[in-house]
């Protein structure tokens, strides 16, 4: 059964008998059709056929990439608009209710298309998650890819911190690792590297700046591959020179707890055990007001996907599911500790996709 299969599985329970998807995750995820660039192309799913919508820019690409069952449809963008383009395709077909993906259109997008729709009597349904839904549970090609992606973030590291020195900068260290993790096969990145050191190194996301490495520095360092669409993701956390007896107390709080949050998956279990049992573990010690919230989150062709690691979370884990785990401690005006690994989910465990190490280590 193909994946598009699948989703036409899901039609009758959300009422609708058509899709119209937008999110350029999901269109690869169906068709094979790759880009960086939104709003490119859309994806009409009916009983039948699924149309790739796009235009001269990406038709030959498209043509070469979609799989056999997606028929590409490029439009002539001076004779005929989007609306018109599903408007004729929809004509042709047995569709009494069309649903569409409404967390990816714009307000202004959308609203062109449902005015041409809406002349021809169109019967239009906002649906959310139903690729979404599908796509967490990762086959044995998407496992390799990002398996492969982590293996590649791995290697960037090593190739990095034999580079690190004081004196060098964030965003020039930054520039090194996104260069190996080119070097090593990445496609691109996973999202914008965090490279953030000494009292800099408390800010979750921060970006690298032109502030120069230091001796004594805690350094943060979180980043990702991309190989055949799919991320990893990856956070260690280093010192410059010798860690003192703080820095070393942090990390290996942080290390505990994340070694408790990774005790605690497996197929079954609600996604808010892990993060409950690691705060209440972080709730005794003398850091617990500065832990991060939220254990991790789901990752696949997107960096954050669901369902989250949080201790709200009622989605229950299960065989496929790549997750990440990462508690973290952030102390304004010190500094900050991230331990990140990617894991799989399986029905006899987990696996770890990345193997750097996680014992402290001292540039």
């Amino acid at each position: 059964m193909t994946r598009t299969e699948y989703a036409r599985q899901t039609f009758a329970g959300n009422g609708i008998d058509g899709l119209l998807i937008a999110s350029m995750p999901n269109i690869r995820y169906l068709t094979g059709f790759a880009s960086d660039e939104p709003n490119v192309a859309l994806l009409l799913i009916m009983p039948e056929q699924q149309f790739l919508i796009t235009d001269y820019r990406f038709g030959e690409q498209a043509s070469e990439q979609c799989n056999s069952h997606t028929q590409v449809v490029v439009r002539d963008r001076a004779r005929e608009s989007i609306g018109e383009t599903i408007n004729r395709l929809l004509s042709a077909a047995d569709v009494r209710k069309l649903g569409y993906d409404q967390d990816y259109f714009t307000c202004s997008g959308w609203q062109a298309i449902a005015d041409v729709l809406s002349m021809h009597n169109a019967n239009i349904h906002g649906v959310s998650g139903v690729v979404e839904q599908l796509r967490r549970k990762k086959d044995e090609d998407e496992i390799h890819s990002m398996r492969r992606a982590a293996q590649v973030g791995d290697q960037a590291l090593e190739q990095l911190l034999g580079k690190l020195h004081p004196g060098m900068s964030e965003r020039e260290a930054a520039i090194e690792l996104e260069y190996a993790l080119m070097q090593r096969g990445s496609e691109g990145l996973a999202f914008p590297t965090i490279f953030a050191s000494g009292p800099r190194s408390a800010r979750p996301h921060g970006m690298p700046s032109d502030r120069f490495l230091q001796k004594g520095d805690l350094v943060t360092i979180d980043f990702g591959a991309v190989i055949n669409g799919y991320r990893s993701d990856m956070t260690r956390s280093i010192v410059i020179g010798c860690a003192d007896t703080r820095q070393r107390e942090v990390y290996a709080l942080v290390k505990e707890a994340q070694q408790i949050g990774l005790d605690c998956l497996a197929a079954g279990v609600p996604c808010s055990e892990p993060a409950k049992t690691v705060d209440a573990f972080l709730a005794q010690t003398d850091y617990s007001r500065y832990a991060g919230e939220g254990l991790g989150h789901a990752l696949g062709l997107e960096t954050h996907e669901k369902p989250y690691l949080t201790a709200g979370a009622e989605t229950r884990l299960e065989a496929g599911f790549v997750m990440t785990v990462e508690p973290g401690i952030y102390i304004p005006g010190w500094g900050g500790v991230r331990i990140e690994d990617d894991v799989l989910i399986t029905d006899e465990g987990i696996k770890i996709l990345n193997g750097f190490t996680k014992n402290l280590i001292e540039v």
